[in-house]
């Protein structure tokens, strides 16, 4: 069984990650209008009724935009902790929906799914696994620190999807008023671009070929060859030469799969 990964957009204006196999599909996050998302998923192929579910890292508009919108329209369930469904409560009308309870495990059509806590401030914002066919993607895509918890979580992650939010340097030279410059660089903010790094060397340090997506980047405080080349570098001191790293653009899709994995990662090196 191959596992395909396309993202669809990544970014303060939209987070949309599409995880697939030949039989079955699901979406992590649904942050762009209905009317952008269904012909996304049309353009590859995908009609949003095939949708197995919607699962929801946490409640911040750019991550649910439109998740009510589409489940009520096609009855595809959205899956989130107890905490995310009751913040978006007004928006689960008519819409079919499930509790997955942090650090809980279940099987969603032929995958696999299991979530795991990370900072950010939220109600109770989580990252995920998704497993089929032997292979595996962690997605942790707004978090301010990572911790034990996360790099258990993103451990058995062929392609691991994290966030590389911004560049410290230019954050504090970026357009936003003080409060909210403190609030990404907070705790409960957002990953720069050297955390990510240190991430991604401490996954790396057991050998395992992986690939990287650098996603959430910020369009005043970061680039992707500043992002990518920061990463790099990172890994690079860490003496880390088992993982490909390529940064989400914020609306074009970009693919993934597990049987283009080695080919991929040969690419990056």
């Amino acid at each position: 069984m191959t596992l395909y990964v396309t993202s669809l957009a990544s970014g303060s204006s939209g987070n949309v990650l599409l995880v697939r196999t030949g039989d079955a599909a699901l979406l992590v996050d649904c942050g762009l209008p209905l009317r952008t998302i269904e012909p996304a998923l049309t353009r590859i192929g995908i009609h949003p009724a095939q949708l197995s579910a919607i699962l929801l890292t946490h409640e911040h508009g750019d991550h649910v935009l439109s998740a009510g919108a589409l489940a009520r329209r096609y009855g595809v369930p959205i899956i989130a902790n107890q905490p995310t469904l009751a913040a978006i409560e007004q928006d689960l009308a008519g819409v079919p929906f499930q509790e997955l309870a942090t650090g809980a495990a279940t099987m969603i059509a032929d995958f696999g799914v299991r979530s795991f806590p990370v900072p950010h401030d939220a109600a109770e914002p989580v990252g995920y696994t998704i497993s089929a066919g032997g292979w595996c993607v962690g997605i942790a895509t707004d978090l301010g620190h990572w911790n034990d918890t996360i790099v258990e979580g993103l451990t058995p992650a062929d392609l691991v999807v994290i966030e590389a939010n911004h560049d410290q340097e230019k954050l504090w030279r970026a357009p936003y008023v003080e409060v909210v410059k403190h609030r990404i660089y907070g705790p409960t903010g957002h990953l720069d671009n050297i955390a990510a790094g240190r991430l991604l060397a401490r996954l790396g340090a057991d050998g395992r070929r992986r690939s990287a997506w650098l996603a959430h980047l910020s369009r005043e405080a970061n680039t992707p060859q500043i992002a990518e080349q920061v990463v790099r570098g990172v890994l690079a001191l860490a003496g880390v030469r088992c993982i490909g790293i390529a940064a989400l653009p914020r609306r074009a899709p970009i693919h993934w799969s597990s049987d283009m994995h080695g080919e991929q990662l040969s690419l990056f090196d």
